[in-house]
């Protein structure tokens, strides 16, 4: 099965389960969590993904480590992806939660990757122009790129739209390759 489909599927039935206890937010909060203490412990990491070690010792270091800091139903459902060995998707079925969890809110997280820092007010520009397409709210990551010359490139979910240099020259180079002459 592919990745994307095994953290959709899990983080589905996740999201189902806290909208329907009225805890998709707290229940994101515990995700985002328990991801970054296990990204900060590299020994947290050697165990959690460590196919030799016990399931049940698992569960119980993520018990003891986590669980004052997680609803039942969240501790329940890590510990049921430990049961399952699908601890090497968890990052994948967090980011989809929490991808859920925007789309019910009406946000719309967007990348924008310029050839230079943005000034401000071209970020805020861009934010209004954004949520007017898309009809959402904006989130939005920036990150800088002297590789695409010039432009933008907004990644917004899985539509891409490229006003880059880089990818202009690319089309022209194409075109030149396609003309015939004489």
């Amino acid at each position: 099965m592919l990745k994307g489909a095994v953290a959709a599927r899990y983080a589905q039935a996740l999201f189902d389960l806290a909208r329907d206890n009225n805890k998709i937010a707290e229940t994101e909060n515990e995700l985002r969590g328990f991801v970054q203490a296990v990204d900060e412990s590299r020994e947290l990491q050697q165990v959690l993904y460590n196919p030799q070690v016990p399931v049940d010792l698992k569960k119980t270091i993520v018990k003891e480590l986590f669980a004052d800091q997680m609803s039942g139903n969240t501790l329940n459902f890590i510990c049921l992806i430990l049961d399952r060995r699908r601890e090497v998707y968890l990052k994948g079925i967090v980011e989809v939660y929490i991808a859920l969890a925007n789309e019910t809110r009406n946000i719309v997280q967007a990348e924008v990757t310029s050839a230079v820092e943005l000034p401000l007010v071209h970020k805020v520009n861009l934010m209004q122009v954004l949520s007017r397409m898309t009809g959402k709210e904006i989130r939005v990551a920036y990150q800088v790129d002297p590789d695409i010359i010039g432009g933008l490139k907004v990644r917004l979910g899985d539509r891409i739209i490229d006003g880059s240099i880089k990818r202009q020259l690319e089309r022209l180079k194409d075109s030149i390759r396609e003309t015939k002459v004489g």
